[in-house]
């Protein structure tokens, strides 16, 4: 698709270099040449240096072959005149970033097909973010109270581990609510689901819904129950507690990655993993002790030391041997719990990648 894009300032920058970034023939207008040789310079885009309401200049840029052109200055006034000249030369999608309210009917005039109000998407997202904190995003679907939005299923949550089919007949459940997409579990990618798709606590899934249902939504999703644990995981919890990259951990997290542990015993002269094994497992030694051998030599780990984490998130072979010296108990984690917690705590992928610094780590 070919777009040409009027306005280079933040907003205009950050559109083009979605657009590229999506594989679309893009040109970028601005009458500031700073701009435009910033925005060559660092997305290699064609850039324009005149003002997108000069036919001439929009002449060049080839404004009658474009598919859509998008007015993104930061006057109303610039883009009521770019959106004008859009349509005269023909071009079929004409897109406006509104600043003020009182160009709505302006814009429709001059042949705008698409208007985004700058001020309705800011107030709405504080609005959201006020009323819902349950909500990681919610986006408006035409003109009436129907939204579409995203929100974390907790780990007692009364709808965890049941079918889509199973939560749409709950008595609670809102009859005008649709389920559109589901996070699978250890990655940010999303399914479809169908009738028999489970709802696990702790993914994100996406929902269509009309605005009054989103309290009894929510609290069909979101009411949770503490969480028992069982001994075992009791003393897990308490062993995730002593390492380092886990502190600041929200207590709800580390009840989700001391569920899905579990607690090994292991006798000396044990080989926990070889070098060139495939294994996704991170291990904290809570007893015991274990020596880890590669290419830059042993490395004898005592407790609370955690090793195997960049195998564990890469997926990649093992660099080194891990062999049990001393009888040893030990917490195992799994790579997709790990990913799980990463995703929702993006300050914890800092502590973890200063833990991999650490050249005792064993991988």
């Amino acid at each position: 698709m070919y777009v040409v894009v009027a306005g280079g300032g933040h907003m205009g920058t950050h559109l083009v270099s979605r657009l590229v970034a999506e594989g679309h023939e893009t040109i970028l207008i601005d009458p500031d040449k700073n701009v435009t040789e910033r925005v060559f310079n660092e997305l290699g885009v064609v850039a324009l240096h005149g003002s997108a309401t000069d036919i001439t200049v929009l002449e060049q840029a080839g404004l009658k072959r474009a598919d859509a052109a998008v007015a993104m200055t930061g006057r109303d006034e610039a883009n009521l005149a770019f959106c004008l000249l859009a349509r005269y030369l023909g071009v079929p999608r004409v897109l406006a970033r509104m600043l003020s309210p009182q160009y709505e009917v302006p814009y429709r005039l001059v042949g705008a097909t698409k208007v985004h109000s700058e001020a309705d998407i800011l107030v709405n997202s504080f609005l959201t973010s006020i009323e819902y904190p349950q909500i990681g995003a919610l986006m408006q679907i035409g003109k009436g109270d129907l939204v579409a939005f995203e929100v974390r299923i907790p780990v007692g949550s009364p709808i965890a581990g049941q079918k889509v089919a199973e939560i749409v007949r709950r008595a609670d459940f809102p009859r005008q609510c649709v389920f559109i997409g589901v996070e699978a579990r250890g990655s940010s990618e999303v399914n479809v689901p169908q009738g028999d798709t489970a709802i696990e606590g702790g993914v994100t899934v996406i929902m269509a819904a009309h605005r009054p249902d989103l309290p009894q939504l929510l609290k069909c999703f979101t009411a949770t129950e503490e969480r028992k644990l069982s001994a075992e995981q009791e003393e897990i919890l308490q062993v995730l507690g002593l390492v380092g990259f886990l502190s600041g951990m929200a207590k709800e997290d580390l009840v989700d990655l001391a569920a899905g542990a579990r607690l090994e015993r292991r006798r000396k002269g044990e080989v926990l993993y070889r070098q060139g094994q495939t294994d996704d497992r991170l291990f904290i030694l809570r007893k015991g002790a274990v020596e880890t051998e590669g290419r830059g030599g042993r490395v004898a780990l005592k407790p609370p030391a955690h090793f195997g984490e960049m195998a564990a998130l890469t997926g990649e072979p093992r660099s080194r041997t891990a062999t049990v010296t001393e009888d040893a108990e030990l917490v195992a984690l799994t790579s997709g719990a790990i990913r799980t917690v990463l995703i929702r705590n993006p300050f914890l992928s800092l502590e973890l990648a200063k833990a991999l610094a650490d050249p005792a780590a064993g991988t």
